[in-house]
């Protein structure tokens, strides 16, 4: 597989398949050789909300850029701001509620 190059701003966005916000997929899993199923740049709007869920075969990896959000996992609920990584295994409970308009950085990997 060849290397890729793709302009960000040229990438139209695509709702969430969670139904909350909007995202650019960068990468999806027909485009890489690893176990990355997606890597996307993804955006909430305050009071937009992810119900909780779970994936029992990926993991997701999340970059918050910009706001603050609300992790809901395993029961327990975090506040977030920009600059925080945040990983949930597979098979783990989570939601997410944006606090304030966010933007972060998705990844997905199945195991």
């Amino acid at each position: 597989m060849g290397f890729t190059i793709k302009s960000i701003n040229a990438i139209n966005d695509v709702t969430t398949s969670h139904g909350a916000g909007i995202k650019k997929v960068l990468c999806s899993n027909d485009e890489a050789s690893s176990n990355i199923t997606q890597i996307a740049v993804s955006r909430l709007s305050a009071g937009e909300q992810v119900e909780v869920h779970l994936h029992e075969t990926m993991e997701e990896h999340f970059i918050i850029e910009d706001g603050t959000l609300e992790f809901m996992i395993d029961d327990k609920v975090m506040t977030v701001n920009s600059g925080t990584y945040v990983m949930i295994p597979a098979g783990t409970k989570h939601g997410i509620k944006a606090i304030t308009d966010c933007k972060m950085i998705t990844v997905g990997c199945s195991v």
